[in-house]
């Protein structure tokens, strides 16, 4: 689960820097090409909050709680 959730984390970040490059493209004296921008936002925010919520639910997973009534 931890490398799916940091797969999803790392698609986000490239999914919003496919919409930067979209963006990107007016700097270089081209029209901003709107389909970039849209879908890489779309996919960024879809797998960061995928990876969120996977997180949210599988939190006990990644943390040691140790318990608190525990005699060493």
């Amino acid at each position: 689960m931890r490398l799916f959730i940091t797969t999803l984390s790392l698609l986000s970040v490239i999914s919003f820097g496919h919409a930067l490059a979209g963006y990107g493209t007016s700097l270089l004296g081209n029209e901003i090409n709107s389909q970039y921008v849209i879908y890489g936002l779309a996919g960024g925010f879809i797998c960061g909050g995928l990876a969120l919520l996977l997180w949210y639910r599988h939190r006990k997973d990644f943390f040691d709680y140790e318990d608190e009534n525990q005699n060493v």
